[in-house]
């Protein structure tokens, strides 16, 4: 494993090599609407679910308890954000450029960062792109211990 060799501040989350992660890793599948029982999200918060209904999905909980789901695509380079993490604020990160996104509505709050991804006017370009096409946001709540697709809604 490697760590994200552009990243100044040493806050790369491990990779297998030194291109994104822009393939699936090893998704956990969904059971129905059963997605997965919260107590198997690691410290990470996120991970990648393959559904029936909608494909591969990054599930997760924020810090003050509220599950998601939205699509496992980072608008800048295609990483998988399920292999990502959710920080302190709530917001899933990408596990490659760390852009954030708000997981309540997709759109993404932080642009790219790194050395050169970290340049304030192509960071803000792809932060004004993923806030025009955002991530797709799956409705999920927790029951019995484990996030759930929302039955009827999509």
């Amino acid at each position: 494993m490697s760590f994200f060799r552009n990243d100044p501040h040493g806050r790369g989350v491990r990779t297998t090599g030194v291109l994104p992660p822009v393939l699936h890793g090893e998704p956990r599948r969904a059971d129905g609407d059963r997605l997965l029982d919260v107590d198997d999200l690691d410290e990470r918060r996120v991970t990648e679910v393959e559904t029936e209904q909608h494909g591969v999905l990054a599930v997760g909980m924020t810090p003050d308890g509220a599950p998601f789901a939205v699509g496992n695509l980072c608008r800048h380079q295609f990483a998988k954000l399920g292999r990502g993490r959710v920080t302190a604020d709530g917001c899933l990160e990408c596990p490659w450029h760390r852009a954030a996104y708000d997981v309540k509505d997709g759109t993404m709050t932080e642009g790219p960062k790194g050395r050169v991804f970290g340049f304030k006017p192509y960071s803000w370009a792809f932060k004004t792109f993923g806030r025009v096409a955002p991530l797709h946001t799956t409705p999920v709540e927790v029951r019995d211990g484990a996030i759930w697709l929302v039955a009827g809604r999509t």
